[in-house]
């Protein structure tokens, strides 16, 4: 397994990977660009080819391709290995092909189920009834793959088992149930079936809509081994090639508002499936745009919903619009009533979440009451102090009740903004987090003299002296500096390694070993943004450095030593004195 990892790194450029998600341009040996884990606004993102890795020096985020897959396509290593590997066309070992077979096996019995529900969708009268008067027409059905669960028992359940599917593990992915004697049958019945798929494309769960009145109305997918809800967003799979282009993605309710939306041709419509938008629904979002218009239903709850979300994202560092819609419309009613000119309007409008917030307070409060003025204060003071605010200060002084002088009303106004503001920040446990985080981010136990060696022996030039250097652990003056060393050494007793530093810095162990060398080769081109640490004289110079300061380490330690045995013969030990007093008259000249 070891070495399939290190002959995957070895195959796959890191910059081609990356450039695929982040703009990236060329400094010195090294790319930068802005980071995709956090609101970055100067670049502070580095990718490294030599070494095989990528770091952010402001918010600390780092990994080889391998942490680059799983960070950014929310996947556990195993799924990252194989993805991986078949892009690298690596074929891997037999424990990997057992760990992707079980995976295979239940995508296999996923896509049997649609295949089953496709089909029955074809026989089904009521169904089709159904999305013909939802204006579904075939092409439609065909792209969302939309089928039908019969208002059958066991029906699905004996075709996964003539099909060769285990029923037990049929019942993990949500696909049929057990009742008391142990029996299995049919999770949906009397369903229209929407497909659920990842943002790869893969098949992980299903919703399922009752046709008639009844409760619940839709039927959802729980959590399943390879479906978390909290991390699918639905139509993601063909929204996510024009969000990566507009930078931009519309959210949206429910599965037919998602497909009401592409119809209207608003392509970069997702929805949250069957929970409330959650935190990782936020950084896909992320990962692949910048901007987000919340569509959601013009109900009550829809505008609770809208409120919340647009919160999270904003939190996020999003830019974000809350669009409105007639009262009682949804998408998906919109675009039956009005067109699809009259969704695109949804989608292209809307206004700021402050904006919206504070509308949907004047709606409900009066000012004349305490509550209208405590929920418009902390809805100001959830934003930083920019125009936006100012501009609502001064709207909201002209209905601030007991005081007639304008410039005093906005005078209290923004005090209480401002004091708001500061109890929100002196509530928030992490409010010290990010620097705290940034300072130890960019601290290192290692010394910049050991660092100049570490650095030396990952340019290829002089990693052979470099190597040699490290043969003697009295050199370094740092604990964590004569570990990584050994480490080195450990890996390549013999020889020093050769080829570029992605290719064996995995053979250096413990693993995070590694990891430490090549940051701390990147933290050196990042600081002097240039590759001068090739130098002979620079190295010589650190070497030369340490040498002397352990020989001024040795002699004080060789000092404190003359006598502490009660040995009146010190001979020995005043004479390796005076050599190492004369080797630092030496380096000092």
């Amino acid at each position: 397994m070891a070495d399939e990892r290190e002959e995957i790194r070895s195959r796959i450029d890191i910059v081609d990977l990356v450039s695929q998600r982040v703009a990236l341009k060329r400094a010195g040996k090294t790319w930068k660009g802005l980071c995709p884990f956090h609101d970055d606004r100067n670049p502070s993102f580095v990718v490294d080819s030599s070494t095989g890795r990528y770091k952010c020096w402001a918010c600390g985020e780092g990994g080889d391709v391998f942490n680059w897959v799983m960070k950014t396509q929310n996947v556990e290593f195993t799924e990252a290995l194989h993805i991986l590997a078949e892009l690298a066309g690596v074929k891997l070992s037999k424990k990997g092909a057992v760990e992707r077979s079980e995976r295979t096996q239940r995508l296999n019995a996923m896509e049997s189920a649609l295949a089953f529900f496709r089909a029955e969708f074809e026989k089904s009268p009521n169904a089709k009834g159904y999305c013909e008067r939802r204006n579904l027409d075939a092409a439609i059905l065909d792209q969302w793959e939309i089928g039908y669960a019969p208002e059958l028992d066991s029906a699905l359940t004996i075709y996964l088992q003539k099909g060769g599917h285990v029923l037990a593990e049929c019942k993990q992915l949500f696909l049929v149930d057990q009742d008391a004697s142990g029996g299995f049958f049919d999770k949906f019945r009397g369903r229209l079936m929407f497909p659920i798929r990842d943002e790869r494309g893969a098949l992980v769960a299903f919703g399922g809509r009752i046709l008639g009145d009844g409760h619940p109305k839709y039927i959802n997918s729980g959590d399943t081994p390879i479906y978390k809800k909290s991390r699918v967003l639905y139509g993601m799979h063909l929204a996510k090639e024009a969000m990566s282009k507009t930078r931009s993605a519309v959210l949206v309710e429910g599965y037919l508002d998602v497909i009401a939306c592409h119809r209207a041709g608003v392509n970069t419509a997702v929805a949250s499936l069957g929970t409330a938008l959650a935190e990782e629904h936020v950084k896909l979002l992320k990962r692949w745009c910048d901007e987000v218009v919340v569509l959601y239903d013009a109900d009550s709850a829809g505008q609770k919903a809208a409120k919340r979300a647009s919160e999270m994202l904003v939190a996020e560092g999003l830019k974000v619009r809350v669009a409105l819609m007639p009262a009682g419309e949804d998408p998906d009613t919109l675009l039956r009533t009005q067109g699809e000119q009259s969704v695109r309007n949804a989608a292209l409008g809307g206004i700021t979440p402050i904006d919206f917030a504070l509308l949907g307070i004047k709606s409900q409060k009066n000012p004349i009451e305490s509550d209208f003025w405590a929920e418009a204060i902390d809805v100001l003071a959830s934003y930083p102090m920019n125009l936006e605010v100012e501009k609502h200060i001064e709207e909201l002084a002209a209905l601030y009740p007991g005081v007639r002088d304008q410039l005093a009303a906005k005078s209290i106004l923004r005090k209480q903004v401002i004091n708001a503001r500061r109890t929100k920040r002196a509530a928030d446990p992490h409010r010290d987090s990010q620097p705290a985080q940034r300072t130890q981010i960019h601290q290192s136990p290692i010394s910049v003299l050991e660092r100049a060696v570490f650095v030396a022996f990952i340019r290829d030039r002089q990693r052979s002296k470099a190597w040699q250097a490290m043969a003697s652990s009295e050199i370094f003056e740092t604990d964590a500096g004569a570990k990584l060393a050994a480490a080195i050494r450990g890996a390549f007793p013999s020889k020093p390694p050769e080829g570029k530093p992605v290719e064996w810095l995995g053979q250096i162990e413990p693993a995070n070993y590694g990891t430490v060398l090549a940051e701390l080769e990147q933290a050196w081109t990042n600081r002097i943004g240039d590759d001068r640490i090739d130098t002979d004289a620079e190295l010589e110079e650190a070497l030369l450095a340490l040498n002397k300061k352990r020989d001024a380490r040795l002699v004080q330690e060789l000092k404190s030593n003359v006598g502490a045995d009660g040995s009146d013969d010190d001979s020995d030990r005043l004479r390796e004195i005076n050599e190492r007093l004369r080797n630092l008259h030496r380096h000092n000249k």
